[in-house]
């Protein structure tokens, strides 16, 4: 058997095996869409995902745009309606007319973590912006907005959104732990058991 043979032999087990790494799904802006809605979403975009559904097929994921998480902010130019924005905020377009879903979380310390899911319907044309807010203070709140122009049109400006559903309790969430070993505060796991968590 020739060395090439035998170097493939060795390798196909292991690219065979990378059907079980890992599997992240990112939401995808549609491309195309003649007449879109957009979306803003403001604070912990890590850990925030947008949903849409067509036909009872439901598509879309993370809103990071790749796999490397150090990407904060991406915009597309959506008014800010005088929000001093300069980080970690996630603009995009939507189809409008699809049930859509969005999910923020927040997490801290000690795999404590907070969230919430809404769902509204986007109009074609029309601004949305979905802020969450740190739930270091045991509950964390979701702000959803329409951003739309003021009545002289020399600005913007937000306005509540009325036009949503959420799938728990409603904007506000107690946060918890994900690990219940972390609400003893004097709980000290090995620091290998949680990289990159911070323990303390």
């Amino acid at each position: 058997m020739s060395t090439r043979s035998t170097l493939c032999l060795l390798l196909l087990p292991m690219f065979a095996g990378c059907q079980y790494l890992p599997h992240t799904d990112y939401f995808v802006a549609p491309a195309n869409e003649p007449n879109p809605a957009w979306i803003r979403v403001v604070n912990f975009t890590q850990h925030a995902a947008i949903y849409q559904s067509a036909n009872g097929v439901k598509t879309g994921g993370v809103v990071r745009t790749g796999p490397l998480p150090f990407i904060h902010t991406q915009d597309i130019g959506m008014p800010k309606a005088g929000q001093n924005l300069t980080w970690d905020y996630y603009e995009s377009t939507l189809r409008p007319g699809l049930e859509t879903s969005v999910y923020m979380s927040w997490e801290g310390t000690r795999t404590r973590t907070c969230f919430v899911t809404t769902t509204f319907t986007p109009e074609a044309g029309r601004y949305y912006q979905f802020l969450l807010t740190s739930g270091d203070g045991g509950t964390c709140t979701l702000y959803p907005t329409l951003i739309e122009r003021d009545k002289d049109s020399t600005g913007w400006h937000l306005v509540p959104n009325k036009d949503v559903t959420y799938k728990y309790d409603g904007p506000t969430a107690k946060s918890f732990y994900t690990n219940s070993q972390f609400e003893d505060p004097n709980y000290q796991p090995p620091p290998e058991r949680y990289p990159g968590i911070d323990v303390r």
